[in-house]
C-alpha cells in the first residue's frame, strides 16, 4: 500500500535507505594456508570473523599439529610472531608460517606436557567404570532369575530400566499425562548412564603413555643445558624413558641422546611402541571427525564425574585440562586473591555513570561492564568457598541453628557473610525472594523503565553473588563507599581477558571432597556391605527434617503477598507497545500482525482457546484504563505524576510518557495491580501459547525456568502453567517433574544443612536420596520403607500444594527418575559417580556412588543487551522467511557478542549457533557447520557436557554432516542427541520426536528405510498425541513418512500421507505460504510417479530411473525443474531466484525448539 503522505513517502525512503546502509557483510570462507615445522602444508577452513587467536584453536584440532604449543604464526608481510588479535581477513595471502620457539619459561614447558596427557585422556579417563558396587539387595534370592518384587499395598508399581515407575495393570485408570507408557517406543538401546563418557572414549586403543611422572633434574649438566625439570615416561610397551624438558625442547637422557622441539616427536623416534600407539590414536581422531571437535580438553563440569575418579576417592583425578600438577587450574581470575582489594563499589559507580546513549558507547560500556562483573564474580566466588571451607573445619557450626551467621568479614569493599543453611526460602533469587512492598515497587519501576543499560545501571544487583555450598550459604556484597569524584577522567582501568576467555570459572573445580584418605578402592572391588554400611545408622534424620518440614509448611500463612520480577514489567511494556503499533495505520496493522501471528502459526484447535484469551483483556493497556477513569477525581493525577517522577529519572520518566501506554498517569499501586493482571490474564497464557506452537520447547528444568524467568514468570506458577497446558502433556511432564525437583531440592538442602559432621555427609546424602527416589517394594516383615514412602508422598502433596497451588494425584508413580536426579545434582551442586543406578532398588545409592559438592553460585547476568535484540531480531527474520535480513542481524550479533563477551562466552556461542541455522537455510552447509562445531566447543567446555545448549548443539550439527553427505558422523551426533534427551524429557517430547525423524532420515541415507520408517511412525503417534493431529509439526511428520515410502516406491501410500500434509497446511499457514507450495508440488510429483508405476504394470514395461526421492528432500524450485525440465525460460529463473532465499534445499526443515526437522 502507497504512504498517505509525502512526508510519510520519505521517511520510508530514509528508513529504507538507513536499513540498507546497515547491513552488514554475510560471513564468508576462508582457506588458510598453514606452513608446519615439517614443512608441509595444511589447509584450515576459518571464517572472515576469525582471528589469530582462532587459527589456534583451528591447528590445536588438527592431527598434525594438535600437539605443538610453544609457537609463533609469521606472515610475508605482516611480519613475526603476529598478535592474536590480528584478523585472518587481512593477510594477503591468507599463508602462514608456524616458527617454533623456545620455552623461555618452565611454565611452557609444563604447559606443553599437560597437552600431550590431554591428548591421550581419551584412551584412559573416559572408558566404562572399572568399579562396580552391587546393590544392597544383590545378595537376595531371585525368583525365575528376577529379583523379588512385590508391591506390598500398592505403594509404587514396578520400574523401567530408565528410573521410570510404569503402571502395569490392565485394569487401573488412564495413564497419567506424564506417563511414558503412550510416549515413542525406544527403537534405539536403553541409554544407561555407565555410557555416558563413552562418546568421548577411545579405550579400545592402547594408551601411548601408560604413566608419566615429574621429577627433578639428577644432574646438573642438565641445568646448565637450560633444563627445568625430568620425566619418567612409561610408555605402551612398559619401557620407561628418561626425558628432560629444556629451554630448547625436551632430549633423552642415557646413550642415545636425542632432541626434539615437541615431545610426541621425542618419543616418537626413542619408541616404535609409541609411535604406532599415537599414531593408531591419530587416525581414531581423524575417522571420528575430520572437521575437529576432537575429545580432549574437556573439563569435569557435569553431575556425573570421569569414571577415572573412582579409582581415587579422596583425591579426585582431575582431567588434564584442570590439573595442577601440570600447570592447569579449574579457570577464572582471583584465584589468589589478586582482586580482593579492588575498589569495586567505585568501580560500579562509574560504570553506571559511562556514555551509552549510542550503540558505540554502549559496545565499549558493555565491555567494560562484563568484565569487570566477571572479575567481581570470580573474585566473590573464591572468598565465599574459601569462608565456608574456614567455618567447616573450624567446627564452630556445631549445634548451631539454620540461618544463624556463622562468619562476617570484610575485605576491601568485599563483605561476606556465611549463615548455616542460610535462606531455605523456595525459589530464593537475587531478583525474586523479598517480600518487601519496596522491592515489588522497584523491580516492577525497573522493568517498566527498562532500556540497554537495565543491568549496568542496577549496582545493587550487580554487585551481589551468593554461593551455596556444603550447607551454607555465603553472600558477597560491594559495600565500600563509592569515590567517584576523586578522578578528573571517569573510567575504569580493566585488563582484558586471558586466552580470549577460554579458561573462563568451573565452578566444579571448587568441589569439596566427602571421602577422606583411607576410604579408596584401588582395586574397584567395593562390597555391597562397604558401600551401604552406615546408611541405617542415621536413618531416622531424614524422617525427622520431612516432619519438621510439614509442621513449618502448615505454619505458613495460606496467601503470601505476590512479588514482582523485574522483567515482567518490560514484557508488560513490549506488549502495551505491540498493541500501540497495531492501531497506527492497516499498514502497520499487517505489519504488526505477521510479528505476532507466527507464535501461534500451526497450533491445533486445542489451543484456540488459549489463543483467544490472550487476546481478552483489553484493559491492561494504560490508554484504555485511562479513559474508563475519566470520571475519578482529577486531583489525584498530580499525586501519581509526581510518585512516578519521584521514582524515575528525568530521562526514564520521558522515555514512560512517550511510549503511549498511559502508565506514567498511573498511581504505583495502580500500576502493581495492573502488572498483577497482566501476570494472569496475558503473561502465563502467552507463554503456554507459545509452549504449544513451538515457539518455545524446554527440555529441561534449566530450558524451563530461563523462558519463564525471562518474560517475568516465577516458578510458583508452575502449577497454573500444568492447569493452562491441559493439551499439552509434555509441558505438564517437565513442570511437574520440575515442581517435585525443587520440592526435593528443599528437603536435601535442609537435611545438608543439619549436619554437623562433614564426614558424615556421604552416607546421609546417599540415604536422603535413596528417601526420595528409592522404590518402596517391600517384603512382608519390612514395614519402615512403606512408611517412609507414605511420609514423603504427604509431605510432598503438602509442599506442593503450598507453594504451587497444585495437587499430586498419582503423577508420582509415572516419574522419571533419572531427570529428577539430574535436575536435582545440578541444583544442590551434587557429583556422583557414573553407574547404572537400579531405581527399583529401596537403595540404590550408596555412599560411595556420592563424590562430592559443587558451590551453586547466583548472581546477575551481564552481557550485550544489544547484542540479545539483534539475536531476537534475526530469529524473527528467520521465522519469517526474510534469510538476507536473519544472516545480517546474525552477523552483527555475533560481532557484538565477541566484542563484548569475547569468543569464546557462552553467549557467543548462541550467536554462533543461530547464524550457523541461518546459514544452514541460505544452503551454506560448509560454514554453518563451522559455526555450529565453534558453539559445540564452547558449550562442551564453559557449560557442561550435558546442558541444553550442548544437546542442541549435537542435534543441529548432525543435520549439518548429513547435508555434507557425512552421514555415519551425523548419526554418531544425533545419537548423543537422542542419548542426552532421554534423560532430559525422556521419549514423550517433540524434540525427542523431532530427533527420531532426524534419525531416520539418516537411516534413508544408509538404504535402511524399513529403520527409518520405524522412527518416523513414532514420532507421528508422538506428535499426534503431543500436539494435536492438525498441528504443522504433525504435518512434517507425515510428509517425512511420505518421502521414505516414496524411497520404497510405494507412491500410492506416499500420496495419501502427502495429501494429509497439505490439508493440514493449507488451514494452518494458507495457500501462499511456501511450505504449503512445497507440499502441493510434493503431491504433484507423488501423484505422478503414482501413475507412472500403475501405466508401468498394466503395459509391463521396465521400472522408471531412480526417483526424485532418492536426491534428497528438495524445494519447489528444484522439484519443478525436475518435473518439467523443459520449462527452463526467464521467467522461471527469475522466480526460481525470487524463492530460492526463502525456500533452499531444506525449506522443509520445521523449526522445534532446538532442532531443525524434515
Amino acid at each position: 500500500m502507497a504512504p498517505k503522505s509525502g512526508k510519510g513517502k520519505t521517511n520510508k525512503a530514509k528508513t529504507e535507505k538507513k536499513k540498507k546502509e546497515e547491513k552488514a557483510v554475510a560471513p564468508s570462507l576462508v582457506d588458510i594456508i598453514v606452513v608446519t615445522p615439517y614443512d608441509s602444508q595444511i589447509v584450515l577452513k576459518g571464517i572472515s570473523t576469525d582471528k589469530i587467536l582462532d587459527v589456534r584453536k583451528l591447528l590445536a584440532v588438527k592431527v598434525e599439529t594438535c600437539h605443538f604449543t610453544n609457537y609463533s604464526l609469521s606472515h610475508e608481510v605482516k611480519g613475526q610472531r603476529l598478535n592474536d588479535r590480528v584478523e585472518v581477513v587481512t593477510l594477503k595471502p591468507c599463508l602462514l608460517r608456524m616458527v617454533e620457539e623456545d620455552y623461555i619459561e618452565e611454565s611452557q614447558a609444563t604447559t606443553h606436557v599437560r597437552r600431550l596427557l590431554d591428548i591421550i585422556a581419551c584412551t584412559t579417563k573416559f572408558g566404562k567404570p572399572k568399579r562396580n558396587i552391587p546393590g544392597p539387595d544383590s545378595s537376595k534370592p531371585k525368583k525365575n532369575g528376577k529379583a523379588h518384587n512385590q508391591n506390598k499395598n500398592g505403594l509404587s508399581p514396578p520400574a523401567t530400566p530408565n528410573g521410570e515407575t510404569r503402571v502395569g495393570s490392565p485394569t487401573s485408570e488412564p495413564a497419567s499425562p506424564i506417563s511414558e507408557n503412550v510416549g515413542m517406543v525406544a527403537i534405539h538401546p536403553t541409554p544407561k548412564l555407565s555410557d555416558f563418557y563413552e562418546f568421548f572414549s577411545f579405550s579400545n586403543l592402547t594408551p601411548p603413555i601408560l604413566h608419566l611422572k615429574k621429577c627433578e633434574l639428577k644432574e646438573e649438566d642438565d641445568r646448565g643445558k637450560g633444563g627445568y625439570f625430568q620425566l619418567q615416561v612409561k610408555i605402551s610397551n612398559g619401557k620407561v624413558i628418561e626425558v628432560v624438558a629444556s629451554e630448547k625442547g625436551f632430549y633423552s637422557v642415557g646413550k642415545l641422546s636425542l632432541q626434539s622441539h615437541t615431545l610426541v616427536d621425542l618419543l616418537q623416534q626413542l619408541s616404535r611402541g609409541f609411535a604406532n600407539a599415537y599414531g593408531s590414536l591419530m587416525k581414531a581422531f581423524a575417522e571420528r571427525n575430520k572437521f575437529g571437535n576432537l575429545p580432549y580438553g574437556l573439563r569435569s563440569n557435569t553431575w556425573l564425574v570421569a569414571p577415572s575418579v573412582g579409582e581415587s576417592l579422596s583425591n579426585f583425578p582431575p582431567l588434564p585440562a584442570e590439573d595442577e600438577n601440570w600447570g592447569g587450574n579449574g579457570g577464572g581470575q582471583g584465584r589468589n586473591g589478586e582482586y580482593e582489594r579492588r575498589p569495586w563499589a567505585t568501580d560500579f559507580e562509574i560504570l553506571a555513570s559511562l556514555p551509552s546513549k549510542t550503540e558505540e558507547e554502549r559496545v565499549i560500556r558493555d565491555r567494560k561492564a562484563f568484565l569487570l562483573h566477571n572479575q567481581f564474580v570470580d573474585t566473590s566466588i573464591f572468598k565465599a568457598v574459601a569462608a565456608i571451607q574456614d567455618v567447616m573445619e573450624s567446627k564452630s557450626s556445631m549445634n548451631s541453628s539454620p540461618g544463624s551467621v556463622m562468619h562476617q568479614d570484610q575485605v576491601g569493599d568485599l563483605s561476606i557473610v556465611v549463615e548455616r543453611g542460610g535462606n531455605g526460602k523456595f525459589d530464593s533469587t537475587l531478583n525474586e525472594s523479598s517480600k518487601q512492598s519496596d522491592d515489588v515497587q522497584k523491580n516492577l519501576i525497573k522493568g517498566l523503565s527498562a532500556d540497554e543499560s537495565v543491568t549496568v545501571n542496577d549496582t545493587s544487583s550487580l554487585a551481589v553473588v551468593v554461593v551455596h555450598h556444603c550447607g551454607y550459604t555465603a553472600t558477597v556484597k560491594a559495600i565500600g563507599k563509592a569515590n567517584t569524584r576523586k578522578p578528573k577522567v571517569q573510567d575504569i582501568e580493566i585488563d582484558d581477558q586471558p586466552e580470549g576467555g577460554a579458561n573462563a570459572l568451573n565452578i566444579n573445580s571448587l568441589r569439596a571432597l566427602l571421602h577422606k584418605s583411607g576410604v579408596d578402592s584401588s582395586e574397584g572391588t567395593l562390597t555391597s556391605l562397604s558401600n551401604f554400611d552406615d546408611l541405617d545408622a542415621s536413618k531416622y534424620l531424614v524422617r525427622k527434617v520431612v516432619e519438621e518440614s510439614i509442621e513449618k509448611i502448615k505454619e505458613e500463612p495460606s496467601v503470601s503477598k505476590r512479588s514482582i520480577r523485574w522483567e515482567l514489567g518490560s514484557s508488560w511494556m513490549q506488549h502495551l507497545q505491540k498493541q500501540e503499533n497495531s492501531t497506527d495505520g492497516s499498514s502497520n496493522n499487517n505489519k504488526d500482525g505477521s510479528d505476532v501471528e507466527p507464535a501461534v502459526k500451526g497450533l491445533g484447535k486445542q489451543f484456540k482457546l488459549l489463543k483467544k484469551r490472550e487476546k481478552k483483556p483489553s484493559d491492561l493497556n494504560g490508554a484504555d484504563s485511562v479513559e474508563q477513569n475519566n470520571d475519578e477525581p482529577n486531583n489525584d493525577e498530580p499525586s501519581s505524576l509526581n510518585e512516578l517522577e519521584t521514582l524515575l529519572s528525568p530521562e526514564a520518566f520521558l522515555r514512560l510518557k512517550e511510549s503511549g501506554s498511559g502508565l506514567h498517569l498511573k498511581s504505583v499501586d495502580e500500576l502493581i495491580n495492573m502488572a498483577h493482571k497482566f501476570y494472569d490474564e496475558v503473561a502465563l497464557p502467552k507463554l503456554v501459547t507459545d509452549f504449544g506452537s513451538l515457539e518455545l520447547s524446554p527440555v529441561d528444568g534449566r530450558t524451563l525456568t530461563d523462558f519463564m524467568h525471562l518474560r517475568g514468570l516465577k516458578m510458583g506458577s508452575l502449577g497454573e502453567v500444568v492447569k493452562l497446558s491441559e493439551n499439552l502433556p509434555h509441558i505438564q511432564s517437565l513442570c511437574i517433574h520440575e515442581m517435585i525437583t525443587r520440592a526435593f531440592k528443599h528437603l536435601f538442602k535442609a537435611v545438608i544443612a543439619s549436619v554437623d559432621n562433614a564426614a558424615d555427609l556421604p552416607s546421609v546424602i546417599a540415604l536422603t536420596l535413596n528417601f526420595l527416589l528409592g522404590g518402596c517394594q517391600t517384603e512382608d516383615t519390612d514395614q519402615t520403607l512403606g512408611d517412609d514412602h507414605h511420609l514423603k508422598i504427604h509431605w510432598l502433596r503438602m509442599f506442593l500444594s503450598k507453594r504451587f497451588g497444585w495437587t499430586l494425584k498419582d503423577e508420582f508413580q509415572h516419574l522419571r527418575k533419572l531427570s529428577i536426579l539430574r535436575g536435582l545434582c545440578h541444583k544442590v551442586g551434587l557429583e556422583l559417580f557414573p553407574r547404572d543406578y537400579d531405581m527399583e532398588s529401596p537403595k540404590p545409592f550408596g555412599k560411595f556412588d556420592i563424590i562430592s559438592l559443587v558451590p551453586v553460585c547466583k548472581h546477575v547476568g551481564c552481557s550485550s543487551i544489544d547484542g540479545r535484540n539483534l539475536l531476537e531480531s534475526s530469529k524473527i527474520a528467520l521465522d519469517k522467511g526474510k534469510l538476507e535480513d536473519a544472516v545480517s542481524y546474525g552477523t552483527k550479533a555475533l560481532a557484538k557478542m565477541m566484542t563484548v563477551c569475547g569468543p569464546y562466552h557462552r553467549n557467543t556461542a548462541s550467536a554462533y549457533s543461530l547464524l550457523a541455522v541461518v546459514l544452514y537455510h541460505t544452503g551454506d552447509f560448509n560454514q554453518a557447520t563451522i559455526y555450529q562445531q565453534k558453539a559445540l566447543d564452547i558449550n562442551e567446555r564453559e557449560l557442561g557436557l550435558d546442558h541444553p545448549d550442548t544437546m542442541k548443539s549435537y542435534g543441529d550439527l548432525s543435520v549439518f554432516y548429513y547435508r555434507l553427505q557425512h552421514i555415519e558422523l551425523a548419526l554418531k551426533y544425533v545419537n548423543r542427541a537422542l542419548f542426552l534427551l532421554h534423560f532430559t524429557c525422556g521419549l514423550s517430547h517433540p524434540n525427542t520426536a523431532a530427533t527420531y525423524i532426524n534419525v531416520a532420515m539418516m537411516e534413508e541415507g544408509m538404504g535402511n528405510v524399513h529403520v527409518a520408517l520405524r522412527y518416523l511412525h513414532e514420532a507421528l503417534k508422538c506428535n499426534k498425541r503431543l500436539l494435536g493431529a492438525d498441528h504443522i509439526q504433525t504435518a512434517a511428520s507425515y510428509h517425512a513418512i511420505a518421502i521414505a515410502l516414496s524411497l520404497m516406491e510405494a507412491y500410492s501410500l506416499s500420496v495419501q500421507h502427502e495429501q494429509t500434509t497439505l490439508k493440514i497446511l493449507q488451514a494452518k499457514l494458507g495457500a501462499e505460504d511456501l511450505r504449503t507450495q512445497d507440499a502441493a508440488a510434493w503431491l504433484e510429483y507423488f501423484e505422478s510417479k503414482a501413475i507412472e508405476q500403475q501405466e508401468a504394470a498394466k503395459n509391463g514395461t521396465p521400472k522408471t530411473d531412480t526417483s526424485i526421492a532418492s536426491k534428497g528432500h528438495l524445494s519447489v524450485s528444484d522439484l519443478l525443474d525436475f518435473i518439467s525440465p523443459d520449462n527452463d525460460s526467464k521467467g522461471n529463473d527469475a522466480q526460481r531466484k525470487q524463492r530460492r532465499p526463502k525456500v533452499n534445499k531444506e525449506d522443509y526443515v520445521t523449526k522445534i525448539g532446538s532442532f531443525y526437522i524434515y
